[in-house]
């Protein structure tokens, strides 16, 4: 009933696989390589591991809040909330990596299933546990820790040795820049952690503050626009120029407009974070990963086991 909410605990089913799908279609199609669909996969990683939402909010809790959080943020959202479409597409990552590890059952063949029972068979649509049914269902295992764990916990899950069953090595480091959203970058790294995020599409605008960082102690707030760093004019690159030259502990007296008033506030420098996602494609791997991987993303077994 598209008048009024309809609540439901599938929304990472629904936009987040279809996320996932999204991007590995570039590369079965032969749009993307490689090398380029990792640096996607990194940016969608890197923007999770930077929103402390995550570890406030489930998966299956973003998608029954969509109504009422997803589409209501504020500049506190990153803080509160994790988005059901980019969680949503590492869990399918997840969940197709393991399928394609641990069992003869692929991600493709989960939803070759549910479009047969949930719509084909049944055109009521899908239940609430249907996904992890049709999963259970076609492994003949137990998958109940993995979803407990992905879906409905807030801690964090490790990518790391289901990417390498597939050949791709993941590495987290520092931001090498104010605009540095994942990859393999090239610029030396920052050598501290501010705490704050600048609005790309305004110079100089605060778009996000982190909770418990030395810009929420210095009180800094999402939507101050500064405007002098220690006495002197900036903007988003003499900003980012300050931070390359500063240190851990250094204080940096920081002058902002907050609507029409002026205000100063200390912002004392802490270690920098590793919170940037780099992806890097292994080349010597055994010949069953690159196999594997093969398979992943040009779909081969499927069409080695269903063509005519």
């Amino acid at each position: 009933d598209m008048s009024q909410e309809v609540h439901t605990r599938l929304l990472w089913v629904f936009e987040g696989i279809t996320s996932y799908y999204d991007d590995l279609a570039l590369v079965r199609a032969g749009v993307v390589s490689l090398a380029e669909y990792s640096e996607l996969l990194a940016g969608n990683l890197t923007r999770i591991l930077r929103t402390p939402g995550r570890l406030r909010q489930s998966l299956t809790d973003s998608s029954f809040d969509a109504w009422t959080k997803f589409y209501k943020q504020d500049e506190n959202g990153p803080n509160a909330i994790i988005s059901y479409y980019a969680k949503g597409a590492m869990v399918a990552l997840a969940l197709d990596l393991k399928l394609r590890s641990e069992s003869e059952i692929t991600l493709d063949d989960v939803m070759r299933e549910c479009w047969q029972r949930f719509y084909l068979d049944d055109p009521r649509g899908m239940p609430e546990s249907g996904l992890e049914d049709v999963v259970a269902d076609l492994t003949g295992k137990d998958w109940t820790a993995f979803f407990d764990q992905t879906l409905r916990s807030t801690t964090d899950f490790d990518l790391t040795d289901l990417l390498a069953t597939v050949g791709i090595h993941y590495e987290v480091r520092v931001p090498t820049s104010a605009d540095d959203n994942g990859g393999q970058h090239q610029q030396p790294p920052y050598g501290v952690f501010a705490g704050f995020r600048l609005d790309p599409r305004q110079s100089s605008k605060v778009a996000l503050v982190l909770n418990d960082s030395p810009a929420s102690r210095a009180g800094l707030s999402a939507g101050d626009t500064v405007v002098a760093v220690n006495g002197r004019k900036t903007d988003k690159q003499g900003i980012d120029a300050t931070l390359r030259a500063a240190r851990p502990g250094d204080a940096l007296d920081i002058h902002v407009f907050r609507y029409d008033a002026l205000i100063q506030v200390t912002l004392t420098l802490a270690e920098p974070l590793a919170d940037i996602v780099s992806l890097r494609i292994g080349d010597d791997e055994t010949s069953e990963v690159i196999e594997r991987r093969q398979r992943w993303l040009h779909a081969s077994r499927w069409t080695d086991r269903h063509a005519p």
